[in-house]
């Protein structure tokens, strides 16, 4: 195995099985393929602009260009907000990774990174922010694994950051309303049970004070009631309540007329409490808001606890890497609009792959991502969401191929490789919180960033992979393919360990303070026997 060809070879036999590997609505192949020539265009203008311009001058105009309907002012911002975020993520990756190679966890390095970024509050108002925040990436977590990594080994296909969102907010919003009613019922996410995660499992359940079951919950939020019930219709939900928007309600009830189809949980039988209506065009607005209305409140918070929340959500963040790596999410997508396509090498993102000069190719990937936002051809990033988000979930997609590039070329191992991404991963977190000024909350940083950055991130770097030349690309791809299979390990034994912190801090309250202390400590003996299962694994495809 001393060529790249070899390993490349090497790399189809022990890869995860295409049809494992996942779309998401709202990062589909459609939209892949109006989003091409808009990358295509910035790719091949920053590869011929004039080494005499600055990257900020030619993305300005460039912007400018792709987006006449906005005045000079905003173009600024924007283009500020990019060059401004890649500076800063490159500097984050260089951060982590040489912390890492001293021998401080990612997760740590992260704990330090958020401690910095809100320095100025008092550690009541931290503490409950880093558990809104944990508790809100533990939850996206748990729904991305129920719809990722089924019992069977299945995946349920076109899975919907939309539906993501609305699951909890209907769970939140029934939470509050049954506070107010005194009633014994309780409304959650439904996560695995003891032996995994079933091939149609609940998406939201209602429990009566004993833990009982007494609703279970289908949602389905796609794109229009067409989408829905062709949704629906793949799946065999017997016995469970179909959720859906409210302007979709009456259609799905009409091809469903014997199921019960609402808009709503509960508000039913002996559940007299129910969640409030909800249409996508409200998702996606609380996808913009960035708001949650359920954040940990805990009065009595201490540094130390606080400090290990924060640790627990750098873990998280290194889960929710894992979950996409185990998919590929995003990398065969790019494979699929590329596929057959002569490619003549961009030797400007070829340079930047191979020998890391990537500050501009970063800068043009985010800039085209910014544009596709801006025109609407991407629904997981609406227009509207900050150009500073993007930028960290453009860089990071780069970044990751620079890794699986690497990684084909045998320059390092798939253990280095895995690490790699999941230090990208908290970088692009930590980048995300900055850009959002440390407003945004809930569903934006639980759930946008950890779907839309590995779904859309991995497309970029894919996308990148094959401009580089054909054989780059299909290396990265490959190289996508082995790290998913690898990941599989890290991603089950990551979860276990990091999930009853989770459940301590979706408890609330005080409970949470008294709670994480004693949950926190099986994390990292847990995550290192996930690592060593990794490497074990590692071991014998090599030997």
């Amino acid at each position: 195995m001393s060529t790249t060809e070899n390993k490349i070879v090497d790399a189809e036999i022990i890869s995860a099985d295409d049809e494992n590997f996942v779309d998401f609505e709202g990062m589909s192949e459609e939209e892949a393929r109006a989003f091409k020539p808009i990358i295509q265009r910035f790719m091949t203008s920053y590869a011929q602009k004039s080494e005499t311009v600055t990257t900020e001058i030619w993305l300005s105009q460039r912007l400018a260009e792709e987006l006449p309907e906005k005045t000079p002012e905003e173009i600024q911002t924007i283009t500020q907000e990019i060059v401004s975020s890649v500076t800063q993520f490159n500097e984050n990756v260089m951060s982590v990774n040489a912390a890492c190679e001293k021998g401080t966890p990612a997760e740590v390095w992260f704990e330090e990174k958020i401690q910095d970024a809100f320095h100025n509050l008092p550690i009541n108002e931290y503490g409950n922010k880093v558990a809104t925040y944990d508790r809100a990436l533990f939850q996206s977590n748990e729904q991305m694994l129920r719809t990722l990594q089924r019992k069977d080994g299945g995946v349920n296909q076109n899975p919907n950051l939309d539906g993501f969102i609305a699951e909890q907010q209907h769970v939140n919003d029934f939470n509050e309303a049954a506070a107010v009613d005194g009633t014994e019922y309780t409304a959650k996410v439904q996560g695995p049970s003891p032996h995994g995660y079933t091939k149609n499992s609940f998406d939201i359940v209602i429990t009566d004070k004993a833990g009982k079951i007494v609703h279970q919950y289908q949602a389905k939020f796609c794109k229009d009631y067409k989408a829905t019930i062709k949704a629906i219709r793949s799946g065999d939900y017997t016995n469970q309540r179909l959720l859906v928007p409210t302007e979709q309600l009456d259609e799905v009830q009409k091809a469903f007329p014997n199921k019960t189809v609402t808009d709503h949980i509960g508000g039913s039988g002996e559940v007299k409490t129910k969640s409030k209506a909800l249409s996508k065009a409200d998702v996606k607005k609380m996808q913009l808001d960035a708001q949650s209305k359920s954040e940990i409140k805990a009065s009595d918070w201490d540094k130390e606890t606080a400090s290990k929340v924060a640790i627990n959500l750098g873990q998280n963040v290194l889960l929710s890497g894992g979950i996409a790596a185990r998919n590929a999410i995003g990398f065969h997508i790019a494979k699929k609009i590329w596929n057959g396509e002569e490619i003549k090498a961009n030797e400007v993102v070829k340079v930047a792959l191979e020998a890391g000069a990537d500050a501009g190719v970063k800068t043009a990937a985010a800039g085209a991502l910014t544009v596709a936002s801006q025109k609407g051809i991407i629904s997981m990033l609406p227009k509207g969401t900050p150009a500073g988000l993007i930028a960290n979930i453009a860089a990071a997609g780069v970044e990751n191929a620079k890794i699986l590039w690497r990684c084909a070329k045998g320059e390092i191992s798939l253990t280095k490789a895995l690490d790699l991404m999941g230090q990208t991963n908290s970088a692009m977190y930590v980048g995300a919180i900055a850009a959002t000024k440390g407003a945004a909350i809930g569903a934006s940083l639980g759930s946008v960033v950890p779907v839309v950055g590995t779904a859309v991130g991995g497309f970029i770097g894919g996308t990148l992979g094959y401009m580089a030349g054909s054989t780059v690309g299909q290396a990265v791809y490959n190289g996508a393919k082995k790290v998913a299979k690898a990941a599989k390990s890290f991603v089950e034994t990551t979860y276990q360990a990091a999930k009853s912190v989770g459940e301590a801090v979706c408890s609330g309250a005080k409970t949470v303070v008294k709670s994480v202390a004693s949950a926190v400590g099986s994390v990292v003996s847990a995550v290192g026997k996930g690592l060593e299962a990794v490497g074990n694994f590692f071991s014998s495809i090599f030997s």
